[in-house]
């Protein structure tokens, strides 16, 4: 596996397809592949990776990181690690089920159910 290596702030990487290890550190630099089939990892702040294809695994490290994927596939991986991390995805092409959280269908405001569940416990 080829391992790519760049160390600096405000580095521009651009690949079409990457096969490898791709690492990036620095802070605010911006990452672009179309066809991602291997690792990319970004340690630093204010940085970007935009990916096409996603088949690998992206790691981005560090606050306020954005990671933009165009279509991720079967088997890849997404990490965002910091605070105020953003991850956008414009499509995918098998979604799992997902659930979620909802209010009660019999109360319009969150303090109905709390109070619901505090009458519940107590009792």
């Amino acid at each position: 596996m080829k391992t790519y290596t760049v160390v600096g702030n405000k580095k521009k990487v651009t690949m079409e397809v990457n096969g490898g290890r791709l690492k990036i550190v620095g802070n605010s630099c911006v990452v672009r592949v179309s066809n991602n089939q291997g690792n990319i990892e970004v340690i630093g702040n204010d940085s970007r990776v935009e990916v096409a294809d996603n088949y690998g695994a992206i790691n981005l490290v560090g606050n306020n990181g954005l990671v933009t994927v165009d279509k991720r596939w079967k088997g890849d991986s997404v990490q965002i690690i910091g605070s105020h991390g953003h991850i956008i995805v414009k499509g995918k092409e098998k979604r799992p089920q997902s659930f979620e959280s909802q209010l009660s269908p019999f109360s319009k405001e969150l303090d109905d159910v709390i109070e619901s569940i505090f009458t519940f416990v107590i009792r």
